[in-house]
């Protein structure tokens, strides 16, 4: 069995709203909720929540930490949702956001709770929605990333050598190296770079010298919390007050603290000023599953590039048809003459779009809120 580390926590972000898998992610249910790539279009929503994705993300943590330790933050409509998927995570584990605040705040809460719990804990956040095909290996690299925290009090994020010049993904630039303990290699931290355009994502690949940011970090809950109160101290003074009210159960005192708090990711607030930032390259074959084009290097396509998300029983035709990515419940699904193309039905929506325009599916989301087709997002 997998060794327990006694001074680790986990927290795990499962307050996103998953707009780019529109329209199987809705507010009401996000992508989180759900399994890889929204599951079976047939398949009873009650049962999604056993093999969604917050699920699995708990259950690769396993031998890593146990449930008392894994700090799962989310939002208050979500309060059902989250006990649905997560039987054996006590309550008193679960923070329920009253409103979305970004990952700062939800990181920083969680780092406040935990050192008032246990002081001298180390703090590993995930985000709840990616998939990881080698969790092993996410385990060995947590257990590498708690350590280095431990002996440098450094910031570890796990960083994922580049396969293709994505312009979807987050980019870190490495520099020095140096061994860690236990072997194999860490590097510092020379900074973070946003979604890239295709030609410096193209360099960025060809250099060598950079990785994709997988969103996961390690360190003590008071080094990110010291570079809260840094870097945005009235934020900091107001998690404070949140964790606080928290622990008292005043819940009114909570929210209003937490609603104050200024919506900022971890990485602006942090990671992008923050000194002893290291990275540990991270072979663990991770995807953000960010949109629906992402599934087709998880999932089984067909001898034209088409993947198939539809019943067992049913049995797709096509003809002169490739790299389609289609969603359906309907007994039969025929394509002809059709390119690169994403069709995604369920039982109230239909999306049709571009192969290569499925990243701004949250841009479609926000033109339909604001042409009053809130009910069905």
């Amino acid at each position: 069995m997998a060794r327990v580390d006694p001074k680790l926590w986990a927290v795990i972000m499962a307050g996103g709203s998953g707009t780019r898998f529109w329209p199987v992610s809705r507010a009401r249910r996000p992508k989180q909720f759900l399994p890889p790539g929204g599951g079976s279009p047939s398949a009873p929503k009650g049962r999604q929540a056993q093999g969604s994705l917050l699920a699995l993300t708990v259950e690769r943590l396993k031998g890593l930490v146990p449930p008392e330790r894994t700090l799962i933050a989310g939002s208050a409509a979500h309060r059902r949702l989250i006990r649905e998927a997560l039987p054996d995570v006590p309550p008193s584990r679960i923070i329920l956001e009253p409103e979305g605040r970004n990952t700062a705040p939800c990181l920083g809460l969680a780092a406040h709770l935990i050192d008032g719990w246990e002081p001298g804990s180390i703090m590993a956040a995930f985000p709840a929605d990616h998939h990881i095909g080698r969790p092993a290996a996410l385990r060995r690299l947590v257990r590498a990333g708690a350590s280095l925290a431990g002996l440098r009090d450094a910031i570890v994020t796990l960083g994922v050598p580049p396969q293709w010049p994505e312009t979807g993904y987050g980019y870190i630039e490495a520099g020095r190296k140096f061994r860690i303990p236990g072997g194999g290699e860490a590097c510092a931290v020379q900074r973070f770079i946003e979604k890239p355009p295709l030609a410096q994502a193209r360099r960025f690949l060809a250099s060598g010298g950079y990785y994709w940011n997988a969103g996961i970090f390690v360190c003590r809950p008071e080094r990110l919390t010291g570079e809260i109160d840094r870097r945005i101290p009235e934020t900091g003074k107001l998690l404070r007050r949140a964790a606080t009210a928290l622990r008292q159960r005043q819940q009114a005192a909570f929210a209003r603290a937490f609603r104050a708090c200024q919506p900022i990711s971890v990485d602006y607030a942090v990671m992008e000023h923050a000194n002893g930032v290291v990275v540990l390259p991270a072979e663990m074959g991770w995807s953000d599953l960010g949109s629906w084009t992402v599934l087709r290097r998880l999932l089984p396509q067909d001898e034209s590039g088409n993947l198939w998300l539809v019943p067992r029983n049913t049995r797709p035709v096509s003809l002169d048809s490739r790299n389609l990515i289609v969603r359906s419940s309907k007994p039969l699904v025929a394509a002809l003459g059709v390119e690169n193309l994403v069709l995604i039905e369920t039982e109230d929506a239909l999306l049709l779009c571009g192969g290569n325009r499925d990243q701004s599916v949250g841009d479609l989301v926000k033109k339909l809120l604001a042409e009053g087709y809130a009910r069905f997002l």
